[in-house]
C-alpha cells in the first residue's frame, strides 16, 4: 500500500515561484520577457528571460489531480484487485457479497494504521508500533478523508473526475499534524468527509473560528 500524498514537482514549482517573483507585470510574464539569473527546469541554469501562459497554470494543477486519482484506484486495487474486471461487466466496483465486508473493512483501526505506516515508509522513517499509532492520531484527518472517499468509490457511483478537486483539501488537512494549526474553511463536504475524525473540531466554519477566538479557546 503507497501512502495517498501526490508528490508535486518542487523544481517546477520553484521556477513559477521564481518566475513570478521577478515578474514585474502579468503581461511580461505571459509574453515570457521575465529575467530571470537562472532555473532549475529549463536553460541549463544559465540567465535569461522565462514565463508562462494558462496553459503552465493547468498544468501544474492537473498533475496533482491526476496522481490523487491512481492513488485512490491503487488503494481500490490493494483492498479488492477485481474491482476493475467487475465495474467493466456489471458498471459496479463491488458484488454485493464484497460490499459489506468493505463497510467495516475501511472503517477500521487497522486501515487507519496501514495508511499511517506507508507515511512512515514513504519518509523512510520508524515503522515501530508506537510510532504508526502517533502519526496515525496526527494524520487523522487526512486519513479519514482518504478512506471516505475510498468507500464512496468503491461502493456508490463516485466519479473521481467530478471530484479531482479532493487531492487539494487533502493537502490542507496536513497542517492538522501541528496541534497549533486549525482550518478555517467554508467548504461544508469537507467538514462532511471529515466528521468521524478524532481533529474535526479544528476544521471551522468562520463564524465558529470567531467565537473560539472571542471565547480565547486558541493559545
Amino acid at each position: 500500500m503507497s501512502f495517498p500524498h501526490p508528490q508535486l514537482p518542487i523544481e517546477l514549482i520553484s521556477d513559477y515561484l521564481t518566475v513570478v517573483r521577478l515578474a514585474k507585470s502579468m503581461q511580461d510574464i505571459l509574453a515570457k520577457r521575465v529575467r530571470v539569473n537562472r532555473l532549475m527546469t529549463k536553460g541549463l541554469g544559465h540567465s535569461g528571460f522565462s514565463g508562462f501562459g494558462p496553459a503552465g497554470i493547468e498544468l501544474l494543477v492537473s498533475g496533482p489531480k491526476n496522481s490523487w486519482k491512481e492513488i485512490i484506484e491503487n488503494l481500490a486495487t490493494d483492498n479488492f484487485p477485481s474491482w476493475r474486471e467487475h465495474f467493466q461487466q456489471t458498471g459496479k466496483r463491488l458484488p454485493d457479497e464484497l460490499r459489506r465486508d468493505a463497510e467495516v473493512r475501511l472503517n477500521s483501526h487497522t486501515e487507519r494504521l496501514k495508511l499511517a505506516a506507508s507515511f512512515l515508509q514513504w519518509l523512510n522513517g520508524s515503522t515501530e508500533p508506537t510510532s504508526v499509532e502517533e502519526v496515525a492520531k496526527r494524520l487523522d484527518a487526512v486519513i479519514e478523508l482518504t478512506l471516505f472517499v475510498l468507500r464512496e468509490f468503491l461502493l456508490r457511483e463516485y466519479n473521481l473526475e467530478k471530484h479531482d478537486s479532493d487531492v487539494y483539501d487533502q493537502f490542507q488537512l496536513y497542517y492538522l499534524l501541528l496541534d497549533r494549526f486549525v482550518i478555517v474553511s467554508a467548504d461544508s463536504d469537507l467538514t462532511k468527509r471529515t466528521i468521524r475524525s478524532t481533529q474535526k473540531d479544528r476544521i471551522l466554519p468562520f463564524e465558529a473560528f470567531l467565537q473560539k477566538l472571542r471565547q480565547g479557546s486558541f493559545h
